[in-house]
């Protein structure tokens, strides 16, 4: 694909869930909006019983169709606020017609052009060392970055080779290489199943997940997170890989992690996984690997976040549905003292005014406890 387009100017910002990456990340749990619509009355001193009419503005200048017509039409415009003017319309001379051609021309690129430069540059990252100036690796990738949110580009980007780059990226000794490699990977796989296949093919997924546990860049392990979570919303197949790779138990370390958006963002991976339909090996396997105690845990710690505490509650919520005996029997176990973590949540989230988590709580009461002896779990 080789048509122009033009040139982003808006910066992206990073936000603890980007994801969650633009999303680009990752299983987010969204709240209904409770914004109300624009009223469309008229203002009170009008009569409802009065119909006004608008009369068209005076001579208003035909809408434009070529470059020409649009200066013509913003000196009539401009004539139209009573502004004084003596200027009048008058045709290009080849001057200036070189001069708004060469404007125009500054303010578009060819985007497979600019992409396979990107490339180009980064084909050299393997040589990179950590005293090394990375400044045109990451103008690099932030260019890519900027390009591969739209899906056709992102599916001709890996058509173009450039799928080549994130090995030696991923791997390189800077952690300002690797995480916006990580980024970029999460723009390319976002809401993308063609890109998302192609990233499970090229075995960068098990790398991933290795940076999510041991690099030692916290940015780097929280964007290796969102690119996993990207990868996997939405594509069933990809569930398989994470089984193979063990990829729940990194999920589950990751939410014990001492980096907060870490937790966060593995929190709500996780319970974006547990609220899937049809996924009962993966919650069995969850369940099997104590997800269920180690929310239980987390639940009774006093400075818990109220985001990750959430999370957790919506995952109990989320494993328990369709009447999941495993998960019943685990939240049932004496020692988790689950009904009354429970109950101490229902009291915490009526102060904060949460009548959403609250509604959590008690459906995951009844659903446990509703038919079982609780004096057992006191």
């Amino acid at each position: 694909m080789g048509a122009a387009h033009t040139t982003k100017v808006t910066e992206k910002m990073e936000n603890s869930e980007r994801s969650d990456d633009r999303g680009k990340v990752e299983g987010h749990s969204r709240a209904s909006s409770s914004a109300r619509p624009l009223s469309i009355e008229g203002p009170s001193n009008m009569s409802n019983t009065e119909t006004r009419v608008l009369d068209p503005l005076p001579n208003q200048p035909r809408q434009p169709s070529n470059l020409q017509g649009l200066l013509k039409f913003a000196m009539e415009a401009t004539n139209s606020q009573n502004i004084t003017s003596s200027s009048q319309f008058q045709p290009l001379d080849k001057e200036r017609q070189e001069f708004l051609r060469q404007a125009l021309s500054s303010m578009t690129c060819n985007v497979i052009d600019e992409l396979q430069k990107a490339i180009k540059i980064l084909s050299n990252v393997v040589d990179l060392r950590p005293e090394d100036d990375a400044t045109q690796y990451e103008i690099a990738l932030e260019r890519i970055s900027d390009f591969v949110d739209n899906i056709d580009v992102a599916n001709d980007f890996y058509k173009i080779g450039g799928f080549s780059i994130f090995g030696p990226c991923l791997n390189s000794p800077l952690s300002s290489i690797r995480w916006r490699a990580a980024d970029v990977i999460a723009e390319l796989a976002q809401n993308n199943p063609f890109c998302q296949e192609r990233f499970l093919e090229t075995g960068l997924f098990p790398i991933l997940l290795n940076m999510i546990d041991t690099d030692p860049a916290e940015a780097a392990r929280i964007k290796a997170l969102y690119a996993v979570s990207c990868i996997v919303r939405e594509h069933p197949i990809s569930l398989k890989y994470m089984d193979i790779n063990d990829g729940y138990s990194v999920l589950l370390r990751a939410m014990q992690s001492s980096v907060k958006k870490l937790q966060i963002k593995s929190a709500f991976f996780l319970s974006a996984l547990c609220s899937k339909e049809n996924t009962t090996d993966m919650k069995l396997t969850l369940v099997n690997m104590g997800l269920i105690e180690q929310a239980a845990g987390l639940l009774v710690i006093d400075d818990l976040l109220p985001e990750i505490r959430d999370q957790l509650l919506n995952i109990l919520d989320g494993l328990t549905n369709d009447d999941f005996y495993a998960a019943l029997k685990e939240c049932r176990r004496p020692e988790l003292s689950l009904q009354s973590t429970l109950e101490r949540c229902i009291s915490d989230l009526k102060q904060e005014e949460n009548p959403d988590q609250i509604d959590v709580c008690y459906r995951v009461l009844k659903k446990v406890f509703s038919d079982h002896d609780t004096n057992q779990e006191r």
